[in-house]
């Protein structure tokens, strides 16, 4: 038992490097970054639409009737094939859903909070400051979509450097068991 934890270790400390590198990247990089993941996603799903295909022409002829492979591997390579095409365009829409998202969310606690208030909640103002907060980050993003994408690959790097070295860390920590 004590064999494997270290050979997972070393496997770990492997790992935390290759993404601490990549974090580094994150952070200089960001929208380099997050074309080249979205560039991984777009091959993830054509190589899945094609396993689909394969599944469905390789299945006896009684479960295709019933199967929606074939579809789902056509639809699957094609969007692979947008998003290939189409990174930079993909990476501005995700991000403007994002930004819609939170100004959404923040009209929600928007209305909680008045509703607090009226229940003599004394938590309302926090909750309306946040969520005006939220609601200005989101309209922030969707006028600024580029600067937005940016921004969150930046944070993504930092976030992850943090966690990847702080893994690191514990691995080293292991292997001296």
């Amino acid at each position: 038992m004590e064999e494997y934890i270290k050979k997972y270790s070393r496997y770990t400390i492997l790992l935390s490097l290759a993404l601490i590198l990549l974090s580094i990247f994150l952070i200089a990089k960001p929208l380099e970054s997050l074309n080249a993941i979205m560039i991984v996603i777009g091959i993830v799903l054509i190589i899945s639409g094609i396993i689909q295909l394969i599944s469905y022409f390789t299945s006896p002829k009684e479960l295709k009737a019933f199967s929606f492979k074939l579809i789902l591997g056509i639809i699957s390579i094609i969007l692979g094939i947008i998003v290939i095409v189409n990174t930079s365009a993909i990476n501005t829409i995700l991000t403007g859903v994002i930004g819609a998202w939170m100004i959404i969310q923040s009209i929600i606690k928007l209305q909680i909070a008045f509703n607090l208030k009226e229940l003599a909640n004394s938590n309302w103002k926090a909750i309306v400051l946040l969520s005006l907060l939220t609601l200005i980050l989101g309209i922030l993003i969707i006028f600024n979509p580029f600067g937005a994408i940016i921004t969150i690959g930046r944070i993504s790097g930092i976030m992850l450097l943090i966690s990847e070295i702080i893994n690191l860390f514990e691995s080293i920590f292991i292997l001296r068991i």
